[in-house]
């Protein structure tokens, strides 16, 4: 016998209940896991949980689905991590009006957990954002995202230093060849007087072996030092002796802003040049530096604190440890090193942001 289920019609209240827009959300927030062919994107609406992943194919497709989400909520706002693709998306986002943010990543509890994959990456910062912007400031480690002309600038910086460790690297092969048959260290033997000193006492088959990198090193010579004459183009003007132009024009790059730090704390933590710490209850206990700031900050400060020990002897930093700095302990030397990098870094925001003049700190200024 066969079983008949009647429908029953719809009425006109239903068909007006469907026929009505769902009330839009108050926020959207989107989790972004961005690759070079596709993107995972995870979903949380208002105070819901975390959604399913959605992979997209190209950027274009993202942000197609982003601006869907902009007619189902008030706000949306994107998450995603600073990695090889640069902040184009972060651009491409803001210029429509939504608003994004950019984290340093972070995987350690994924790490600890012993799963990462793309779609668990996607809803964490999901979550991470959702956390940040309800006031934990904790939960992700928000990117400053630099204007375009800032970050030309600091890619012409990070290119020059690229260049120096190309060389660096090639001419160690040299001199690893030298080592190794018995001839010693020989400091840039790519250099024309160098190498015809060179080509005097080394054995042929030595020295066509070294002819090989000879056009590459010498090449390498030639670009880093336009690229270090078009830095010294970014800074012009009076500046303390000892502070190089191409040194500042790459501390310049590397900080974006010096007027973005409120105190000498922050900036010496850009650093990563601030005491690390392990202190609980009465108990304090400091210390190496934490390191994690900018390298390239850090060795920039570095290297300009030998050339203010040399030329700015009446600078109050290099006073205050000018016994240790005489002295023979090597760490004692490096800490020394360290602590007038971290005052010098300081001083450095101090005269940026007009808090402090030169005279005050006891430099001597030179003109460009």
């Amino acid at each position: 016998m066969k079983n008949y289920k009647l429908k029953a019609a719809p009425t006109a209240v239903s068909k007006e209940g469907n026929s009505q827009k769902e009330p839009k959300a108050n926020r959207i927030l989107i989790g972004v896991d961005a690759h070079l062919k596709s993107y995972q994107a995870a979903r949380k609406i208002d105070n819901g949980a975390v959604g399913v992943a959605q992979t997209f194919g190209s950027k274009e497709a993202l942000l197609l689905y982003v601006e869907k989400q902009r007619e189902q909520a008030e706000e949306v706002a994107v998450l995603y991590e600073a990695g090889p693709l640069g902040y184009t998306l972060y651009r491409q986002l803001k210029a429509s009006d939504i608003e994004c943010l950019v984290c340093a990543p972070r995987s350690g509890e994924q790490k600890r957990k012993r799963r990462k994959n793309n779609s668990i990456d996607a809803r964490t910062l999901t979550s991470d954002l959702s956390n940040y912007l309800n006031g934990n400031e904790q939960a992700l480690q928000a990117v400053r995202v630099p204007s375009e002309a800032q970050e030309q600038a600091r890619v012409e910086s990070r290119q020059h230093d690229a260049l120096v460790e190309q060389r660096k690297r090639i001419g160690a092969i040299g001199n690893a060849l030298l080592l190794s048959q018995d001839y010693g260290s020989w400091s840039n033997w790519w250099r024309p007087k160098a190498f015809e000193r060179l080509s005097r006492v080394v054995a042929p088959w030595v020295l066509k072996q070294l002819q090989r990198w000879i056009n590459v090193l010498r090449e390498l010579d030639q670009q880093i030092q336009q690229a270090k004459a078009e830095l010294t183009k970014h800074y012009q003007g009076p500046r303390p002796k000892g502070m190089g132009a191409p040194s500042l024009a790459q501390l310049n790059a590397e900080v974006l802003d010096w007027k973005l730090y409120s105190n000498g704390r922050k900036i010496g933590c850009l650093a990563g040049m601030v005491p690390s710490e392990w202190s609980t209850g009465n108990s304090q206990r400091l210390g190496s530096i934490t390191k994690v700031g900018v390298p390239a900050i850090r060795r920039i400060i570095t290297e300009m604190v030998w050339r203010m020990i040399l030329f700015q002897p009446e600078y109050k930093a290099v006073q205050k440890w000018r016994e240790v700095l005489k002295g023979s302990n090597p760490g004692l030397k490096k800490k020394a090193v360290v602590a007038i990098g971290r005052q010098l870094m300081v001083d450095i925001w101090r005269l940026q942001t007009g808090r402090i003049t030169a005279q005050e700190l006891g430099l001597i200024m030179i003109q460009a």
